[in-house]
C-alpha cells in the first residue's frame, strides 16, 4: 500500500508540472552574457586580438570619421559599458558619459521594446562646438573625433543646450563641462574604447563612415535612431543596426514630467536686463531720473547675475573666439555695447546743466548727440534683446521657438516699458497702459500656452503645459496672483507694482526653463 501511495503522489506531481516550471529549470543551466565573457577571459586570458577586431585596421581617410556602431540585437542594458566608461576616465560619482534607456514600440507593435546605449555621437555639425563662445570644442579633421577642451572652456553650459542628445555633462567640481573623446588616446595606440572592450556581447564597435553620408541622412532626418532626437541638426555619425524599429517606436520616459534645471543666473539675468532695458529706454525720451536710475539698478543686477552662470568667469573675455557663430557671444558683444548707455541715461535729465561747463569741442559734440541718443539706444536694446532670444531659438527646442521667446523676453521689456510711463506722467488714464501690458502678455504667453495641455497625442507643447499645471502648478500660481496684484496696485501707484512685476517675471522665466522639452536620448526605466 505505501508503495502504491507513493507511485500515486510521484504521477500526481508530473501532471501538475507547469510550462513556468520548466522554464525555471532551464534558466538555471542559461549563462549570462557577463558570465560566459567572465568565462572567455578565464580561459583566453589575452584577447588583444579579439578587441582589435572591435575597431577599424586603419584610420579614416579623406571625407570619412571614425563613429560608434551599436547593435541593437545584442545590447542587453548590463551597463559593463556605462561601467568601463566611468572607470577609465575617472568621472565623478555623479557623472556618466555613456547612458543607457530604452525604446518601446508605441501603437504600431505595443509589446516591442529595446534598451539603447549612447555616448557622444560626434556629430558632423556638432551643436556644441558652433554654440561655444570660447572655441572650447574641436573636430578633429584626421578622425572626426569631437574633442572638449578643457583648458578652454569657461563652464557656460550652453553646450548642454545645444546638444540635442544630452551628451556634454556639467562638472561642479572643476567649473567646466566634459565629454565623452571616443577614448582618443586609446584608439591612437589601436587599442578598443572603454565601453567598446566592456560590452560582453559586443554590442558597441568602432566603425569608419564617410562624413557626406552622414550629412545626407542627417539632412533627410534619416538613417539614426528612430524614437531618438532628429538628426538634421546637428548629423550625428552612430549608426544603431540589427533589428527592426517600429516607425511609432518612443522613449520610455516621454510621457515622464521633469522638470529642467531653473538656471536661477539665468533667469535673473535675462529678467532684470530685460526689464532694466524697457524702464532705461522709456525714461530716455523723456529725460526722466527715478525711472532711469530704477532701470540702471535692475540691468545692472542682471549683468551681475549672469557672471554667476560661469564655471569659470575670468576666462570670458574670450567670448570674441565664438562671433562667427555662437548667439552666445554676440549677447555678450550687444550687452558690452548697452551697458555704459543704460549708465548714462540717469545723466540725461542733468545734461542741460552739465554741457556748458564741458570744454568747448565736447560740449558741441554733446549737444549735437543728445536728440539722437534715445533712438539709437532703443535700437541698440531691441538688438541686444533679440541676442538674447536668438541663444535659446539656436537650440531648436520646440517649447524655445522664435514666436515664443520673442513674445516673451520682449514682452518683459514691453511690460516695464509701459510701467514707466506713469512712473513719469503719472495720471488715471496712464495707469491702464501697464495693467493692458501686463494681462496682454499674460493671456497672450500663459493661457495660449496652457490651452496644449488638453491636446491627447503627445508633443513637446503640450509636455511644456503639463509641466507648468502639474509640478509646476505652484510657480504658475505665484506667476498668475504677482502679476494680477500689480495690475491691483498699478492703479494706486506704478511704484507699489514694480516689485510684484519684478516676481512675475522672473517666476515667467523660471517657467521658461524648468518646463521647457528638452530633447535627449531615450531614457527610463534602464536608467
Amino acid at each position: 500500500m505505501k508503495t502504491l501511495g507513493t507511485a500515486r503522489e510521484i504521477k500526481k506531481t508530473e501532471v501538475l508540472r507547469t510550462l513556468i516550471d520548466d522554464l525555471l529549470a532551464e534558466q538555471k543551466t542559461l549563462q549570462t552574457p557577463v558570465a560566459r565573457f567572465a568565462e572567455i577571459h578565464d580561459r583566453e586570458p589575452d584577447l588583444a586580438p579579439h578587441y582589435r577586431n572591435l575597431i577599424p585596421l586603419s584610420a579614416p581617410g579623406p571625407g570619412e570619421q571614425y563613429a560608434f556602431e551599436v547593435s541593437l540585437d545584442r545590447c542587453t542594458s548590463c551597463k559593463a559599458c556605462v561601467a568601463a566608461c566611468h572607470s577609465l576616465n575617472g568621472l565623478d560619482d555623479d557623472e556618466a558619459w555613456r547612458d543607457t534607456g530604452l525604446l518601446v514600440g508605441g501603437k504600431e507593435e505595443p509589446g516591442w521594446q529595446q534598451t539603447i546605449t549612447s555616448a557622444c555621437h560626434h556629430c558632423a555639425d556638432p551643436g556644441c562646438m558652433t554654440g561655444c563662445p570660447v572655441g572650447a570644442y574641436e573636430k578633429e579633421a584626421d578622425t572626426g573625433i569631437v574633442r572638449h577642451l578643457d583648458d578652454q572652456c569657461i563652464g557656460c553650459s550652453y553646450c548642454l543646450l545645444k546638444c540635442p542628445y544630452d551628451v556634454p555633462k556639467y562638472s561642479k567640481k572643476r567649473g567646466i563641462v566634459r565629454k565623452c573623446d571616443m577614448c582618443q588616446g586609446r584608439l591612437a595606440a589601436g587599442e578598443a574604447p572603454a565601453c567598446v572592450q566592456a560590452c560582453p556581447t559586443g554590442a558597441i564597435r568602432i566603425v569608419k563612415r564617410s562624413i557626406e553620408e552622414i550629412r545626407a541622412e542627417g539632412a533627410a532626418n534619416e538613417g539614426f535612431l528612430i524614437g531618438a532626437p532628429l538628426p538634421k541638426t546637428t548629423r550625428p555619425s552612430t549608426k544603431y543596426v540589427g533589428r527592426h524599429v517600429p516607425t511609432t517606436a518612443k522613449p520610455a520616459d516621454q510621457e515622464s514630467l521633469v522638470p529642467q534645471h531653473a538656471h536661477w543666473p539665468l533667469v535673473l539675468m535675462l529678467t532684470l536686463t530685460q526689464a532694466g532695458l524697457g524702464l532705461s529706454v522709456a525714461s530716455s525720451f523723456f529725460a526722466n531720473f527715478a525711472a532711469a536710475i530704477t532701470g540702471a539698478i535692475l540691468f545692472m543686477g542682471g549683468m551681475a547675475a549672469s557672471i554667476l552662470h560661469l564655471g569659470r568667469p575670468m576666462g570670458a573675455w574670450r567670448f570674441f573666439l565664438g562671433l562667427r557663430t555662437s548667439w552666445l557671444s554676440r549677447e555678450i558683444l550687444a550687452f558690452s555695447i548697452v551697458a555704459p548707455l543704460v549708465l548714462l541715461t540717469p545723466v540725461l535729465p542733468f545734461a542741460g546743466k552739465l554741457t556748458p561747463s564741458l570744454p568747448e569741442p565736447v560740449a558741441s559734440i554733446v549737444t549735437a548727440s543728445l536728440p539722437f541718443f534715445a533712438p539709437v539706444f532703443a535700437l541698440l536694446s531691441l538688438i541686444a534683446v533679440f541676442t538674447s532670444v536668438m541663444i535659446y531659438v539656436d537650440t531648436h527646442r520646440v517649447s524655445w521657438r522664435f514666436s515664443v521667446t520673442a513674445t516673451r523676453f520682449f514682452g518683459t521689456s514691453m511690460v516695464f516699458a509701459a510701467l514707466a510711463i506713469p512712473m513719469m506722467h503719472d495720471s488715471p488714464l496712464m495707469r491702464v497702459i501697464p495693467a493692458f501690458a501686463i494681462l496682454a502678455k499674460f493671456l497672450f504667453v500663459e493661457v495660449r500656452g496652457h490651452q496644449y495641455a488638453l491636446d491627447r497625442k503627445w508633443s513637446p507643447d503640450r509636455h511644456t503645459a503639463r509641466i507648468q499645471l502639474g509640478p509646476l502648478r505652484l510657480v504658475t500660481a505665484v506667476r498668475l496672483i504677482s502679476s494680477l496684484l500689480a495690475v491691483t496696485l498699478g492703479f494706486i501707484s506704478p511704484w507699489l507694482a514694480l516689485p510684484l512685476l519684478v516676481i512675475a517675471e522672473l517666476t515667467e522665466r523660471q517657467l521658461f526653463f524648468q518646463s521647457v522639452h528638452a530633447p535627449k536620448m531615450p531614457g527610463g526605466v534602464a536608467n
